[in-house]
């Protein structure tokens, strides 16, 4: 497939959508790129915010399920990551889990560290800070040598299993960006492939994450783990217990946007009422099929990633294939009046309880929860 600019694409292709106008948001569900692009890009409309992904707002990348020693599509999705980088000025890369195969890594001198990543993401523009979560396949290793390799590289950043990063959008506003281990919360039990499991607590992990997202008064809440808890995928669907641990915290504590990996491609969702839209970024190497299902606004095989700009009242994501080529675009608005929840919910309740989300929950009309299996 013949490589697309991501130069051309970003100032040429974008300047036409910001100039549209008005909103709307495709939908967009397959294993080639080029069937859909010229629909998506057709019917991607945004509000007048022409400043979207230009070098000096908050602009950054999301990739995840990358560590393949440079294989299966890996280098080239690192290359047109530095090229798109580079030309928005990418603050930071957001990494998604899965960060090394296939049982993580054993220590701060294991040498997949050269091997996956030091010697892949060598762009200038990838050199900033990389904010990384823990997928499933880390835990195989020793999670905490991904903790202390901060010690060894200025630009990898994972100073806990879960942690909290604010960002200055603009002179007003502040974006919390919270970062979670979920194999814990959407594992039911330790298995014996991962190590240090006596570590987990997922109920303290909850308890933290519902406090942190309370204390907050940062204009936007952006959450990242490596799970995803809504799926269009040949492999994994909706998952159940993030989507009663998590979703009520999300919803309740004005999370706007999750972003998360462990499935190999790149996909968009947004349930019913939901005033939360989730995204898959795992396409950082070997790809895996999708499927739509209700909540899919897109979902496509390719290998890639997503660049996002921040702003003051909205969200913008870009899905780009390892070509460079715009797969896919859209964008969230930071307040949604007509899909927040309309729950009353004092400060001081901890959500992370669940006889207490029952609680909550049972005094609430029931919407129905769909079709939910075990992936």
């Amino acid at each position: 497939m013949r490589r697309f600019s991501p130069l051309l694409i970003l100032l040429g292709i974008l300047p036409a959508l910001l100039a549209a106008g008005c909103s709307g948001t495709p939908t967009a569900v397959g294993t080639r790129a080029d069937e859909f692009t010229p629909e998506i890009l057709a019917d991607y409309k945004v509000p007048e915010e022409s400043q979207a992904f230009s070098p000096d707002v908050m602009n950054f990348l999301v990739v995840g399920d990358w560590g393949r020693n440079g294989f299966f599509n890996q280098r080239d999705v690192a290359v047109t990551m530095g090229e798109v980088g580079a030309r928005i000025n990418s603050r930071f890369t957001i990494s998604t889990g899965d960060n090394f195969y296939t049982e993580g890594v054993d220590s701060i001198e294991d040498p997949k560290w050269e091997r996956s990543f030091e010697n892949i993401y060598t762009a200038p523009a990838l050199q900033s800070r990389w904010y990384s979560v823990l997928g499933n396949h880390d835990w195989q290793g020793d999670y905490q040598a991904q903790i202390d390799y901060m010690t060894k590289s200025p630009r990898w950043h994972m100073p806990a299993r879960y942690y909290t990063e604010t960002v200055q959008v603009d002179d007003s506003t502040q974006a919390l960006f919270v970062y979670l281990d979920t194999t814990p919360l959407s594992e039911r039990e330790p298995r014996g492939k991962y190590n240090k499991t006596e570590d987990w607590d997922p109920e303290a992990q909850l308890a933290w994450l519902d406090k942190t997202l309370a204390e907050s008064d940062a204009a936007w809440k952006i959450v990242v783990g490596h799970h995803p808890i809504y799926v269009g995928s040949v492999r994994y669907e909706d998952n159940p217990r993030l989507i009663e641990s998590l979703v009520p915290i999300f919803e309740n504590r004005g999370v706007q946007a999750y972003f998360a990996g462990h499935d190999h491609n790149l996909q968009h969702h947004r349930p019913e009422g939901s005033p939360v839209d989730y995204f898959v970024s795992g396409a950082g190497s070997l790809t895996r099929g999708v499927v739509q299902t209700p909540n899919t606004l897109f979902a496509l095989r390719v290998s890639g990633f997503m660049a996002v700009s921040l702003l003051r009242e909205n969200l913008y994501v870009h899905a780009f294939e390892e070509n460079g080529q715009l797969v896919y675009a859209t964008f969230i608005p930071r307040v949604r009046p007509d899909l927040h929840s309309d729950r009353e919910i004092d400060e001081e309740t901890d959500l992370s309880d669940p006889k207490v989300r029952a609680d909550q929950e049972a005094a609430e009309e029931d919407d129905g929860e769909g079709t939910l299996r075990t992936p």
